[in-house]
């Protein structure tokens, strides 16, 4: 048998003592400090202590980490989801970027390449032509539009009122101002649109905002749900306890979240069959 053979071998074996040193280690730090858990906490006598481990393990932790991990997974897709979004909205090209980005990887199978691009939204270059080459992916932009204003009227509709709440403003809610909360709470996203078709170069710094909003948000709801608290009110559940509430959220929705479409269409559309009312922009447009 070879010299360099002879070692490699020799330290494949060190390095599988090694691990197994670490190993028992861990175990045994996390065996005593439960081991310490039981007796300073829950106030275990030595011998009950050493035998309850197991279940303080299997009772306690196992289901605190998988609360927390859920708890965390939770957060981190709202997260991602609502920063796609925010992208999406502060660049002009980005209804041409998924388009490529779908014919490129996620039709050929290259799902993690094209998920990839996807999270890393803003390193994709500037196209030269902005405008969706398929009638699908225009009328996906136009559904993805339609369906996203519907959700960020619900959120910050919400938001507001917190806002308005927590500054011990209390809004009264008629059939008269429930279009006025889902207009300001639209104008917050389509701002940044505006902006984008202007090619404001500050717009994706005023996007991110949002999914920090929409963090803070669930956070508040999810404490005053669990801690029942009975100063805190919401907006959505004063809409939905009256009829005739719902209703009229429900109608003015449908028109509010309907004007971003409207003013994608015609954007696209004076791009396409007349000269462009945005196509110069503001000094610092991306090259």
């Amino acid at each position: 048998m070879s010299t360099d053979t002879t070692r490699v071998r020799q330290g494949e074996e060190h390095t599988r003592i090694r691990r197994n040193r670490l190993r028992v280690a861990i175990l045994t730090v996390l065996a005593l400090w439960i081991f310490t858990y039981n007796l300073l906490v829950k106030q275990q006598d030595p011998l009950t202590a050493f035998f309850r481990i197991l279940d303080t393990v299997s009772d306690d932790f196992v289901v605190g980490t998988a609360l927390t991990f859920a708890l965390g997974i939770a957060i981190a897709a709202i997260f991602a989801f609502t920063k796609l979004y925010s992208q999406i909205i502060s660049n002009v090209d980005s209804f041409r970027i998924l388009e490529d980005i779908y014919s490129e990887d996620l039709r050929r199978g290259a799902l993690r390449h094209g998920f990839s691009r996807m999270l890393h939204f803003e390193n994709e270059t500037a196209r030269e032509d902005p405008y969706p080459t398929r009638i699908a992916a225009l009328l996906f932009a136009f559904g993805l539009l339609y369906v996203m204003s519907w959700i960020y009227v619900v959120m910050f509709s919400e938001a507001l009122f917190f806002v308005a709440w927590s500054s011990g403003v209390d809004l009264p809610i008629t059939t008269q101002n429930l279009l006025l909360m889902p207009t300001l709470a639209l104008a917050i996203p389509f701002s940044a649109r505006v902006m984008a078709y202007l090619r404001y170069p500050y717009t994706q710094d005023y996007a991110d905002f949002m999914p920090g909003a929409a963090f803070v948000l669930v956070i508040v709801a999810t404490l005053g749900y669990l801690f029942q608290s009975e100063d805190q009110k919401f907006f959505l559940t004063q809409v939905y306890e009256k009829p005739e509430f719902l209703l009229s959220f429900a109608q003015n929705g449908a028109l509010l979240a309907f004007i971003p479409v409207f003013v994608e269409g015609v954007v696209r559309g004076e791009g396409l069959f007349g000269p462009r009312l945005f196509g110069s922009g503001l000094k610092g447009q991306r090259s």
